[in-house]
Order: structure tokens, then sequence, then C-alpha cells
């Protein structure tokens, strides 16, 4: 009778054990499908906000750069005309190209601080900082995101047969996309930023040219 009920109980555990562990291959079959997706839409969403910022920085910039080189032909044009001796036009232009670089400064001041300040953290390596940077970003809004999303009473049960807690998962969700972040940021930003630092110093080059001489004409 004792051996009956033993090999019962042993027939019963090892039951329990197998659908737990077929329960749980599909929960983890199912966590990597979403790691994956996620990590490609962290991914366009990261390229994305690359090419919006790379678009407006470029537009401010060229607004800006309009902007400065229309007030300087203004008293170019005025001096020009005579309304003003050599070197009022002297004064005014020493006093708009102050004037811009103080702007400059003002403006950039806290990208550069801050961006000094994350290289200076990870031991200024520009890649594994971009990394870093991005990784912590998506870990924090793919918590965000899937934290919010409120599981059925299946899939409790599910996950609790399988060995799961949703927390648990929903941070390992995160920070596995994270990692993928990590190392594939600098493969997806390179082109934005390569892309952005030559049309900045081209129009900063040209805009160099157009001030050296509109002086040496004046």
């Amino acid at each position: 009778m004792l051996r009956a009920t033993f090999l019962f109980v042993s027939a019963l555990t090892t039951g329990v054990t197998i659908g737990r562990k077929v329960i749980s291959g599909a929960i983890n079959r199912k966590k990597q499908s979403i790691i994956h997706q996620a990590a490609e839409d962290a991914r366009d969403r990261i390229r994305g906000h690359a090419e919006d910022y790379l678009r407006e920085s470029i537009t401010q910039f060229v607004k800006t750069v309009f902007v400065k080189a229309l007030l300087l032909m203004m008293t170019w044009l005025g001096y020009r005309l005579g309304l003003y001796p050599h070197l009022a036009f002297t004064i005014v232009t020493i006093l708009l190209i102050a004037i811009f670089l103080i702007r400059d400064i003002i403006v950039f001041f806290p990208t550069v601080r801050l961006i000094a300040t994350k290289l200076h953290d990870y031991g200024w390596r520009p890649r594994k900082t971009v990394g870093e940077v991005v990784a912590a970003l998506v870990f924090e809004q793919v918590l965000e995101e899937v934290g919010e999303l409120e599981p059925g009473r299946t899939t409790k049960i599910m996950l609790a047969l399988g060995g799961h807690n949703m927390d648990e998962m929903t941070k390992e969700i995160a920070r596995e996309v994270a990692n993928i972040a990590r190392e594939t940021s600098w493969h997806d930003l390179r082109p934005f930023m390569l892309a952005s630092a030559g049309k900045f110093i081209t129009l900063s080059t040209l805009y160099s040219v157009f001030v050296f001489i509109l002086i040496r004409t004046g």
C-alpha cells in the first residue's frame, strides 16, 4: 500500500514538474519575442529622435547664421553707402561679433557641460558614453511602458505556474532591451552624429569665410 502511494505521489510530482517546465519554456519564448520586438521599437525610436533632433538643430542653426549674416551685411552696406565712417563700422562689427559669441556661449553651454559631464563619468570614451546614456533612457522608458500593461488573470496564473513574477519579468525585459540598446546605439546614431557634425562644420566655415571677406572689404 505504501509502495503504491509512493509511486502515485512520485508520478504526480513528476507530472507537475514537467508541466511547469513546459509552461516556463513557453513563457521564456514569449519573453524573448517581447524583448526582440521592444528592442527593435527602441532602436527605431532612437533613430527617429536623432533624425528629428538633427533636423531641428540644423534648421535653428541656419536661421541663426542667416540673422547674423544679415546684420553684418546691413552694417557693411551702411558703411558702403556712407552713412557712417570706417571707425563706426569697425566698432559696430566688433560689437556684433562679440554679442554673437556671448549668445552662442549662453545657448550651447548647458549642452556642452552635459556632454563633458557624461564623458567624464564614463572615462572620456564617446562610444561607451553614448551606449550608457541611451541604455539608461531606454531602460526607464521600457520599464514604464511595460509596467503600464495590466496582465489578465490567465496571464498571472500562467506566470505563477511557470515560476515567474510579473515585476521581476518586467525588470528583466527592461534590462535586456537596455543591453541591446547599449550595444547597438553607436551603430545606430553614428550616421546622424557624423551628418550633424559635417553640416555644422560646413555652415560654420561658410559663415567664417563670409565674415572674413566682409571685414576685408570693409
